[in-house]
């Protein structure tokens, strides 16, 4: 008599959750199923990858971008064999860029090779989850319940929630808010780092020629890749590593023993990325508020950086006057029938202006302030809770995520920027797909 295994449930089709589905299949080969649930039917796009605007580069060179911790060159493969189309790769002296749209393609293609029979998709939107002797039984919008071993949450970005008027545009990534816009008034966007630049390239493609105005409290613009000599690992000592001015000092020191060396900043930033999460683990709760308040928005700017291309097509815009950058907190939005009339305290004191589209792009969402509807259910089962800044869920070293009483929940799962609190540097490709490895391994481990 053969007893039938309960599959292996991961939630989400972002990267974080495809990843999570790939490593699992090729672990347990002759194991139980993985079932990948995504509301909207697709492998590999999620919120970063799902744009289908050309001119959307990646933020990070193609040979950093393998899904695939151990075969760092797979992506670079699929790009040599793939004929592409016009502009979807872009060389540059800092490396090659692809499109976003053909990562999403490159994931999705993935997905299907490697996954195989093993891994079913089903699009379906889970919006609950309660124990079960077994397992775990998801419930779907439509009612339908899957009863599982174990879950995986890979839900990705905390999605915003919508604004009263619809000319305040919370989700860019919504086309919905480009159509009708007039040519002779403004568009303000608030933010200044990556998005912004995202949303100022959307607006050209459409065939919007009017002025952008991007209004942010510090006026910081991301920086661009280029080309540079690695640097070596930044081993810090404890006293150094355990606090905000300690590091951006020895960063500092750093950079310019590297620049009398002819080595850029940018390798210097680089090479702490393996240890960023044990840096920010390694910091108390204020330290961790003090980077927040204080250091991040310079951390950002230049540790997530543009494409040298996309870089240039910002500073021709700059240079032209199409795109203004205003520094300022912005303490006025209102509703008129002309449009939304702004303001901000500038340098140059309060400025008022009148936009027919206001755009957020001031970064992730936390959970405190807006939580998916599966979460809140998880929450108020007890079987989640939050990080004690409120960003994301709380979760252990390996990724098992605490319940309400802060033991672990045997059985549940959690990665990518759902769990930043934690970890913080893991919203990117290469940092995603080490948790990815790392969490299958462990799921594997109990259900092989």
């Amino acid at each position: 008599m053969t007893t039938t295994r309960l599959p292996l449930a991961v939630v989400g089709g972002g990267f974080s959750g495809a990843a999570t589905a790939l490593h699992l299949t090729r672990l347990l080969r002759d194991g139980p199923p993985v079932i990948l649930f995504e509301r909207s039917g697709r492998v590999g796009p999620g919120l970063a990858y799902a744009t289908a605007s050309p001119s959307h580069l990646l933020n990070v060179r193609a040979a950093n971008m393998s899904a695939f911790p151990d075969d760092p060159s797979h992506f670079e493969r699929w790009l040599a064999a793939d004929a592409g189309e016009p502009g979807d790769r872009h060389h540059t002296e800092a490396g090659l860029f692809a499109s976003r749209q053909l990562y999403a393609r490159y994931l999705c293609d993935t997905f299907d090779e490697q996954g195989g029979s093993r891994a079913q998709r089903i699009g379906a939107e889970i919006v609950d989850c309660r124990r079960s002797p077994d397992g775990f039984v998801l419930i779907g919008a439509d009612g339908a319940e899957y009863h599982v071993a174990a879950v995986v949450l890979a839900t990705g970005h905390v999605a915003p929630l919508p604004a009263a008027d619809p000319r305040h545009v919370t989700d860019p990534w919504d086309p919905a808010w480009l159509a009708g816009l007039d040519p002779s008034q403004p568009v303000l966007i608030r933010g200044t780092a990556l998005t912004m630049v995202d949303i100022v390239q959307t607006l050209r493609e459409v065939g919007f020629t009017g002025p952008v105005i991007a209004l942010s409290r510090r006026g910081l613009l991301p920086q661009a890749h280029r080309a540079s000599p690695p640097w070596p690992l930044v081993k810090m000592d404890r006293g150094e590593g355990a606090t905000v001015l300690g590091v951006m000092r020895r960063l500092r020191r750093e950079v310019a023993l590297a620049a009398g060396q002819g080595v850029d900043w940018r390798a210097v930033v680089d090479s702490i990325r393996p240890i960023t999460a044990e840096l920010w683990q390694g910091w108390s709760l204020d330290e961790r508020r003090r980077f927040l308040r204080h250091a991040r928005r310079w951390w950002d700017i230049h540790r997530h950086r543009m494409a040298p291309t996309v870089a240039d097509q910002l500073a021709g815009e700059l240079k032209r006057g199409t795109l203004r950058i205003e520094r300022g907190r912005l303490f006025e939005l209102e509703s008129d029938p002309d449009g939304l009339r702004v303001a901000w305290n500038g340098h140059g004191g309060v400025q008022h202006v009148l936009c027919q589209r206001v755009v957020d792009a001031v970064g992730l969402a936390s959970m405190r302030e807006v939580r998916p509807g599966l979460i809140d259910r998880l929450m108020t089962r007890g079987l989640v809770r939050l990080d004690p800044l409120g960003i994301g869920l709380d979760v252990g070293d390996d990724l098992s995520v605490r319940g309400a009483d802060g033991a672990t929940v045997p059985g549940l799962w959690a990665l990518g920027p759902m769990v930043r609190g934690t970890f913080w540097e893991c919203i990117a490709v290469p940092d995603i797909r080490r948790q990815a490895a790392a969490c299958a391994a462990r799921v594997a481990a109990g259900h092989g």
